[in-house]
């Protein structure tokens, strides 16, 4: 069982857990910042950043396997149970989460729905993990591969890993800068990311937000309104 410190505060995320996230992350935006540069000269401007073109490029391969394998190895490697609980919360999918996923969008926009009590993830960070950071993850390194090795592969299936590639990308950065204004600006959830940073939440957003999670971990019989994170 987890207790709340002194300070009202739960633990939510192991070390492992935090150093794989933000290698993740660090990794993502590079890639995608870099293939801008390599992809249109509309963005040429931030090829210095890099050390020019070719720099981007190389830059770009070589954190291609740290976005791909590194972070996932840190987690397993890390911290085995928490890579366990990871998968097993966002594949325990129900009723629940698709109320949620329904009736999300007006607390996104700033309103109060009665949404159903979440556990670990809610429905909307299970999506997340599954097509986002799994499905697009793999879409991105498969693709990623073929194009890196094209002698290898049939010219059409060269052909088209490019586009399926950026489209990938582009639909990964809108998710995940969703996903970043919760965490960061949304007065209802921004204690989220201090789970990432310190390791930590407050409890009563734990309580709130995760109550299945809550009442797992502490043993204690919280009744909380169901609200996003």
């Amino acid at each position: 069982m987890i207790k709340p410190d002194d300070a009202g505060r739960i633990k939510r995320f192991s070390v492992a857990e935090r150093v794989s996230h933000w290698v993740h992350t660090f990794a993502f935006f590079t890639l995608f910042f870099t293939g801008l540069v390599a992809m249109t000269p509309y963005f040429a401007f931030l090829a210095p950043l890099f050390g020019g073109l070719h720099n981007a490029q190389i830059v770009h391969r070589w954190l291609a396997p740290i976005f791909s394998v590194c972070s996932l190895a840190i987690l397993i490697i890390g911290d085995w149970n928490g890579f366990k609980r990871w998968i097993k919360s966002i594949t325990d999918l129900g009723k629940d989460d698709i109320i949620f996923l329904r009736d999300f969008p007006q607390e996104f926009m700033g309103g109060h729905p009665k949404l159903p009590e979440q556990g670990m993830f809610n429905a909307g960070e299970k999506m997340n993990s599954i097509f986002i950071t799994l499905g697009g993850g793999t879409v991105l390194t498969v693709t990623g591969i073929i194009m890196w090795f094209p002698e290898y592969f049939p010219l059409a299936v060269v052909r088209w890993s490019y586009p399926l590639h950026s489209i990938t990308a582009m639909v990964s950065v809108a998710a995940i800068s969703m996903h970043m204004f919760m965490a960061l600006i949304h007065p209802a959830s921004k204690e989220s990311i201090k789970g990432m940073l310190y390791g930590t939440v407050d409890r009563k957003f734990a309580a709130g937000h995760h109550p299945k999670w809550y009442r797992e971990v502490t043993g204690q019989n919280t009744t909380c309104k169901g609200e996003s994170e």
